[in-house]
């Protein structure tokens, strides 16, 4: 990864991603999508994307990265998770997951809002966990798609 196009992102709070999801500001919805990685485990992050338009037709593109777990526990680190976008890295320091629910259940980690984004963009995400999950040691948890914008 190139680090002179890393860029710091601060992960926004479930409030905020509360109003995203039904259009973005008066110039509403253009689509969005989701993808999946694929550990070999039940521990993987699932990648969901946005992409809205304002008034005046500026796209942006938001991406929120979660944990797929059953039990799991698991600090924030710092920059834990870097998404490219076209080439671009971001980071975000993750959320920390404290689950012991026996079930499934989804944690958001990480949410990414980058602005002027058109056409096909190709989205990759990474999750620095680097620990062990049902006896199975995990370093990165990685996914790849697309997003149309």
């Amino acid at each position: 990864m190139i680090d002179k196009n890393k860029k710091s992102m601060s992960a926004l709070s479930d409030d905020s991603l509360e109003g995203v999801a039904g259009g973005f500001g008066e110039g509403g919805a253009i689509g969005s999508g989701s993808f999946m990685s694929n550990t070999g485990t039940s521990l993987n992050i699932i990648v969901n994307w946005y992409a809205g338009a304002d008034l005046y037709g500026n796209h942006e593109l938001m991406v929120v990265v979660s944990a797929s777990s059953g039990n799991l526990v698991a600090g924030s680190l710092l920059n834990g998770v870097e998404l490219s976008v076209n080439g671009m890295i971001y980071s975000a320091t993750n959320n920390a997951v404290n689950y012991m629910g026996g079930g499934m259940t989804t944690t958001p980690l990480a949410t990414f809002v980058i602005p002027n984004v058109y056409g096909t963009v190709n989205l990759a995400a990474v999750w620095h966990f680097n620990g062990s999950y049902s006896g199975v040691p995990i370093g990165n948890v990685f996914a790849s798609g697309t997003a149309y914008v």
